[in-house]
């Protein structure tokens, strides 16, 4: 599966007409991914996407992807999941917030009802944010498997609504090679998505990728190239 480059990528898919190459190339992209859902009725299907090292263009690709997936109605969570700088609430219009590691950090039980009040209404439809949140730093150093599922449990209960449909949660992660984020969370999601980016990633580090998920047996369902 290939993206659009990273020149062509001026913005938020919002900007542009449905019609525009631009927003086809997503569709393209956003109708592969959901050709190799396998999902249960009445459950959102979890999604990983990450890159092998560092890439500039990553979180607009997920943010657009996370557009894509609510313009065609299926009700979309996206999770912050990293600590690089970037922030999915400056880039979808939206203030500080705490998030997903004050979720993380919190002593008692994670419920839908601790994290509802977390979750960021977007200005496109059917697409909210849990962002990283205050506590990046702090959160990081713990260990958070069971934390971890315990917030994808209520994400995908608030998602469902009661009303039986198919949702969407995408995590955006530290990159695989950076820490043992990615590792983490994509043992815990259906689908993980590798993101190439050619002339910029190296086949080592795409190799060392896919090897550093496949230890930890993840559902590696596919390559997404980007050009650069």
């Amino acid at each position: 599966m290939r993206m659009p480059s990273r020149e062509r990528q001026a913005g938020l898919l919002t900007e542009y007409d449905a019609d525009s190459a631009y927003a086809l190339a997503y569709q393209t992209l956003f109708t592969n991914i959901r050709f190799n859902w396998n999902t249960t009725p009445g459950r959102s299907h979890t999604l990983l996407l990450t890159t092998p090292a560092a890439y500039g263009g990553k979180s607009l690709a997920l943010a657009n992807i996370a557009i894509i997936a609510a313009q065609n109605g299926y009700p979309t969570l996206l999770v912050d999941a990293d600590r690089d700088p970037t922030d999915f609430q400056q880039r979808l219009g939206l203030g500080e917030h705490p998030g997903l590691s004050d979720l993380l950090l919190m002593e008692d039980a994670i419920t839908p009802q601790k994290i509802a009040p977390l979750l960021q209404k977007t200005s496109i439809p059917g697409l909210v944010l849990l962002s990283k949140g205050s506590k990046i730093q702090q959160a990081q150093n713990m260990s958070r498997l069971f934390k971890l599922q315990s917030v994808i449990d209520g994400l995908d209960q608030l998602l469902q609504g009661g009303e039986g449909q198919t949702g969407l949660i995408i995590f955006n992660s530290v990159p695989v090679l950076l820490g043992v984020d990615a590792a983490q969370i994509s043992t815990l999601v259906d689908q993980t998505f590798l993101l190439i980016v050619t002339g910029q990633t190296t086949r080592m580090q795409a190799r060392k990728a896919y090897e550093q998920l496949d230890r930890v047996h993840a559902k590696v369902a596919g390559l997404v190239m980007l050009d650069s």
